[in-house]
């Protein structure tokens, strides 16, 4: 992020600096997904430090080797003839260190492993000879997840033991990111997010552009569109293995099963399953936690937002966007694709919120029938209360235009029942913008939470979601204290205020 003050890593930033405090040789494995802002992250680490940065290129050897090459040039300020082979480059690299202490960063490992296989085993050879008796840190870093783990975890590996310390640069918080957008209302921020995540690049030079703006200048143009990022991004993590994305699109065409996916991509099972883990292991799909009385097996969705948001929203439309001429008639047709995925987005953000603010224990989800209906809860928690005594939490999430009411409420009841959850209950609705005033009032007498969007970004406090259960509240129907029946689902009275219970 050249020009501009790194937002968002002081965690990753104190990681590296407590190591850099150390003696001798120090190394580091840095890795996360393209365009999180490693290379930023590191810029900065290495702004007050004597700091000789490699970087791998998409080439043959050759070619990275005259761009190391010129790499060491520019670090010594003046030309040096083309390394003869990655051998030479790295005692050129030592004798730099010898000198004094030095940062030597060696970005895009991926780049250079796949020109030059043998590259780790020279990395190696120099680690354990001769910079292991230097004083300096010795980081390598990558966007291909898989590969950079396989470097430096496979005991099969040259560098594995070599790296004992290593950073994973995560995607930035909802909260976090509302740095990027200062003149964001709570609306745009949480829609964007959920289109593209928490990947710093995705969140530059937008503010003060409204959502529907940013769409249509980032996905909806031809020029330096974003719409096939995902589909780049995993192909780049897979070596260009189209199955990957054809496992993520049968997902977001509705194949949520591992057997029905491995049925529709003509796999077999084993393999399917394979990629399956090697998607959730990049954080590129999830799997969705049965909970209480759900069918067993997991169901896969698309984790990632933008990944999420390229399938199910652009993909498929892609001839309509390309042949149009108005970029504004697209989106209004596209329009209930964007919010339908912005729902599903938005539900997973509320589950991480959960988890970062409360003692979470387990979380997941409830599908099942209720009469003739397939429904869900969209959250089921176990969490531990003051007492440490776990309780059941169930979440229902709402991204709609317009403030929450009753009806949210009155469903959540309904379905808990439906599911047999019966004691220890406490309710938490999430609303993106808001809730009606008079369930507001009604909750604030008788335990249900509400989390609207100004608290997911962290403008507010989050609330308690356990009160004193000395008292027993009027919808709790008697239960003892530490046991909360569930409650019969209530009506709006003619005059707006919480009336008589539903039957």
């Amino acid at each position: 992020m050249p020009g501009r003050k790194i937002i968002g890593r002081d965690r990753e930033l104190s990681y590296l600096e407590d190591l850099w405090k150390r003696k001798g040789l120090v190394t580091c494995c840095v890795w996360g997904r393209r365009r999180v802002g490693k290379t930023a992250l590191l810029d900065e680490f290495g702004k007050d430090k004597r700091t000789l940065y490699l970087q791998g290129i998409e080439g043959s050897y050759y070619e990275n080797l005259s761009s190391l090459s010129l790499d060491v040039s520019e670090f010594l300020g003046k030309e040096v003839p083309q390394a003869e082979d990655l051998s030479h480059l790295m005692k050129i690299v030592e004798e730099i260190c010898a000198e004094e202490r030095t940062l030597v960063v060696f970005d895009e490992m991926p780049y250079l492993l796949e020109s030059a296989p043998q590259a780790s085993s020279v990395i190696q050879k120099s680690l354990d000879r001769r910079l292991k008796r230097l004083d300096c840190m010795f980081i390598i870093c990558g966007s291909s997840i898989s590969v950079m783990r396989n470097e430096t975890e496979n005991a099969k590996r040259p560098l594995y033991g070599r790296f004992e310390n290593t950073l994973q640069v995560k995607p930035l918080s909802l909260e976090t990111c509302r740095a990027f957008h200062p003149g964001f209302d709570c609306e745009t921020s949480l829609r964007w997010y959920c289109t593209v995540g928490g990947i710093p690049y995705y969140h530059l030079g937008l503010d003060g552009m409204t959502y529907r703006q940013m769409v249509e200048e980032k996905f909806l143009r031809d020029e330096g569109s974003w719409r096939n990022d995902a589909t780049s991004i995993i192909l780049q993590e897979f070596k260009g293995n189209r199955n990957y994305t054809g496992i993520v699109r049968c997902i977001s065409d509705g194949s949520v099963k591992q057997s029905e996916i491995a049925d529709k991509m003509k796999m077999d099972r084993a393999a399917c399953k394979r990629m399956l883990d090697d998607l959730e292991f990049v954080g590129i799909v999830g799997r969705k936690i049965p909970m209480g009385g759900s069918p067993k097996r997991p169901v896969y969705f698309i984790k990632d937002p933008l990944a999420s948001f390229c399938y199910g929203v652009m993909s498929g439309n892609t001839r309509m966007i390309v042949g149009s001429r108005s970029k504004r008639a697209v989106f209004d047709r596209l329009e209930n694709d964007m919010n339908a995925h912005a729902g599903k987005v938005f539900e997973r953000l509320c589950g991480e919120w959960l988890d970062s603010n409360f003692p979470v224990v387990e979380r997941g989800q409830w599908w099942g029938r209720a009469g003739d209906e397939d429904v869900d809860i969209d959250i089921v928690a176990k969490i531990a209360d003051s007492r440490n005594i776990i309780r059941t939490v169930l979440c229902e999430c709402k991204f709609s235009r317009k403030p929450v009411g009753f009806g949210t409420y009155n469903t959540l009841v309904s379905r808990s029942k439906a599911a047999g959850f019966t004691e220890n209950l406490s309710f938490v609705l999430f609303s993106a913008l808001g809730f009606e005033d008079e369930l507001s009032e009604f909750s604030e007498e008788n335990d249900v939470v509400l989390v609207d969007g100004h608290m997911l970004l962290g403008d507010k406090a989050p609330p308690k979601i356990f009160k004193d259960r000395r008292r027993t509240s009027r919808h709790h129907g008697g239960g003892a204290a530490g046991h909360v029946s569930v409650p019969a689902a209530l009506v709006p009275a003619q005059d707006g205020k919480a009336g008589r219970r539903a039957p």
